[in-house]
């Protein structure tokens, strides 16, 4: 398995108008699933650890259970820090050997969030770690939105925190949601579009399970190279492991129920790798 260095390969899907997929995971269970996706679909993969999964297990840990899990693929699996609002965070996860980290200042002011995302490029710079920023908001989760310019990724915003702290990648908020939701996002292509004209660094969409397959492929062709999905990974995995457990409660025991939970994770995952046309045509 040969490697790409991650900094040049999304600055080559960019081009292509191919997509890297970023898959939230919490436990060597999870991280098996999109490996066995991963070599099926036979394309690269992003695993993600959210700042709490780094918080219980440590950043060390989450480097080496993906050390742990790559056998289980012939495909490149690249280590991720995902939404880390910590400069500090961010460090620990380059320092213990992740290929890339995100630093979430999106909810501060641009100056703040400028000034965040300098710091951490800086940092990285040394080791080769690709990192991204956001402008912009993913609603979901505990975000607040009271109009378009709530959560609308602003270009001018965008030029300023790329040309002043020069991330790798750019999240974008262009109406994606994280989590399920009541009804399909509006995503405003005319303003990823604005974007995307306004710089060259690659983009990324976020809230990947609640986008609707032609949404993606459309905002693959105007610019996007890294999507993040995550609730549907997460939400398959304890849903199926609760229905195998409520089985046999007593006789309940992880390694049995893993054999049948694994693979159902491994489906929608696999699911999303189809959803951005990897299947026949991949950059390695």
């Amino acid at each position: 398995m040969e490697k790409q260095n991650l900094i040049q390969l999304v600055k080559d899907y960019r081009a292509a108008q191919k997509c890297l997929i970023g898959f939230n995971v919490n436990d060597i269970y999870d991280t098996q699933a999109v490996a066995m996706a991963a070599e099926e679909a036979n394309c690269p993969v992003m695993v993600m650890t959210y700042p709490p999964v780094v918080e219980l297990n440590t950043s060390y840990l989450c480097k080496k259970m993906v050390e742990g899990i790559q056998p289980f693929t012939k495909q490149p699996i690249y280590l991720h820090l995902d939404h880390s609002v910590s400069v500090d965070m961010c460090k620990r996860a380059i320092d213990d050997g992740y290929d890339s980290v995100m630093i979430d200042g999106s909810q501060k002011s641009l100056k703040e969030n400028i000034a965040m995302t300098k710091e951490v490029v800086r940092y990285a710079e040394s080791a080769g770690v690709l990192v991204e920023a956001e402008i912009g908001k993913i609603m979901g989760r505990d975000v607040i939105i009271k109009s378009d310019d709530d959560f609308l990724a602003s270009v001018a915003d965008v030029k300023a925190i790329m040309e002043e702290a020069n991330p790798h990648i750019m999240a974008v908020g262009i109406g994606t949601a994280h989590g399920f939701t009541p009804t399909t996002p509006k995503i405003h292509f005319d303003r990823l579009s604005e974007i995307a004209a306004a710089i060259e660094a690659p983009l990324v969409l976020h809230g990947g399970t609640g986008i609707a397959d032609e949404d993606i492929q459309k905002a693959i062709r105007m610019g996007v190279a890294k999507l993040n999905v995550g609730t549907i990974v997460h939400t398959t995995y304890m849903k199926e492991m609760y229905k195998e457990m409520g089985k046999d409660i007593d006789s309940a025991y992880p390694p049995y129920l893993m054999k049948n939970v694994i693979p159902k994770i491994k489906d929608v995952v696999l699911d999303r790798l189809n959803a951005v046309n990897f299947k026949n045509s991949v950059l390695v």
